[in-house]
């Protein structure tokens, strides 16, 4: 092999290695002002409750214009159960959102991760 072609793939496996190692607690910052955190975090729960709330009053009063007869019989469980995975997921998105917007950065997932859940 040339000297060439060995330093590519050391390159290659020298990313391939920082890409797996796992970030620094990101909210390390936290035990230094515990106080302040707690305040940020309880102040982005709200907004983020707040938000949820009229986000699914808007959803179920559209999802009460547009439903059929099984609808309203109590036959459309599997809507229910992704419109909460949604929520779930979406509340996450927001209080990330909102806690980066005050300071305290989030540790970045992988890819795989991302998309897994």
């Amino acid at each position: 092999m040339s000297h060439r072609s060995l330093a590519v793939m050391a390159l290659g496996i020298g990313i391939l290695v920082a890409g797996c190692q796992q970030p620094a607690d990101p909210n390390g910052r936290a035990a230094a002002n515990p106080e302040k955190y707690t305040r940020d975090r309880s102040l982005c729960q709200g907004q983020v409750d707040e938000y949820m709330h009229s986000r699914r009053r808007i959803d179920d009063a559209s999802a009460g214009t547009f439903a059929n007869d099984t609808d309203r019989s109590g036959r459309d469980g599997l809507s229910n159960q992704m419109a909460n995975y949604s929520d779930s997921r979406n509340a996450d998105k927001f209080m990330a959102s909102c806690m980066e917007a005050r300071g305290w950065p989030q540790a970045q997932k992988s890819w795989w991760q991302k998309i897994g859940g």
